[in-house]
């Protein structure tokens, strides 16, 4: 069995096409920009925002602020902030690199603004181990919540725990729905089938993720994404007793001199040391960057 590319897009593409949003009167939303509105809207002020965890921000928002229904009220904010101007060209040419595409983002356009769910028995409602998306031969996997379910976003340290949770019931248990009940991981029974896309009724984001060969693009990788930083962990060590049936992982990195990232060698150093690939690739921009990494890996490509 051929091993598969899946292509994991983080927000990096999204601010590399800053200019575009600033040209139409829009404006680049940063996690920070984002908090800073979500506190407002709470009533919250946070001290020291630069400097603490992103999700642990979201959390203290919601423990401290005395405004009734906030959550939901913060959710819809978000929902208002998400949608924004992406540059087409990129967004091509990224879509174009794999037929399984994830993405962190809690939008990311597919081609129609309408396309069909892959599972329709499942109803999520807080987790996306599940949450795909089909058009045109395409799945568009939303792992980290989609916006048009405000709920399913997660964004706070407490969520991601949960979900980290309910992964690993996925994993070795199985896991129950009002109607449906899946069963464990098709990697994890007694004789993991890799051709799951094939033979299962129902197989998740996290599946495919510990098989295909994952190239992981505009992904920041901080270790507040400590689900990515587990599964990285769990996928090493299939690939391990399955040498021929797991793929790696490659991870895609612009290096944009008039914009130095600080600490990143360390990221990698870190990275390369757990058995992934470090791509780095030098760039005048971002959007340079990451259309010279989808040059590099297109299917076109791929088998030189």
């Amino acid at each position: 069995m051929a091993i598969k590319n899946t292509i994991l897009i983080g927000n990096g593409p999204n601010r590399a096409v800053a200019k575009d949003c600033f040209d139409k009167g829009k404006y680049e939303i940063t996690w920070k920009s984002l908090l800073e509105k979500l506190a407002a809207v709470a009533l919250v002020e946070i001290r020291d925002i630069e400097t603490k965890p992103l999700t642990l921000v979201f959390d203290e928002i919601l423990l401290r602020s005395n405004v009734p229904n906030v959550k939901n009220i913060i959710l819809n904010q978000v929902e208002r902030e998400l949608f924004y101007v992406r540059n087409s060209e990129l967004v091509d040419a990224l879509n174009g690199l794999s037929n399984s595409i994830m993405t962190t983002n809690y939008y990311w356009p597919s081609g129609t603004p309408v396309s069909m769910g892959k599972f329709l028995g499942i109803n999520e409602k807080n987790f996306s181990l599940f949450r795909c998306n089909t058009y045109k031969g395409k799945d568009l996997w939303y792992i980290n919540g989609w916006v048009l379910e405000p709920t399913s976003i997660a964004l706070g340290f407490r969520q991601y725990a949960r979900y980290q949770a309910q992964i690993k019931t996925y994993l070795h248990s199985g896991i129950s729905y009002s109607k449906l009940k899946i069963k464990n991981s098709p990697l994890y029974r007694g004789i993991p089938n890799f051709d799951f896309d094939k033979d299962e009724p129902y197989y998740s984001w996290v599946d495919l993720f510990l098989r295909d060969h994952i190239h992981m693009i505009g992904l920041g990788m901080e270790y507040t994404e400590s689900i990515l930083w587990w599964l990285l962990l769990e996928k090493m060590q299939l690939q391990n007793k399955f040498p021929k049936y797991i793929g790696g992982i490659t991870y895609h990195h612009v290096d944009v001199k008039s914009q130095p990232e600080i600490n990143v060698d360390r990221k990698l150093h870190m990275l390369e040391d757990l058995g992934v690939v470090v791509n780095r690739v030098p760039a005048k921009t971002y959007f340079d960057g990451y259309l010279e990494i989808a040059n590099q890996i297109k299917p076109t490509k791929s088998k030189k």
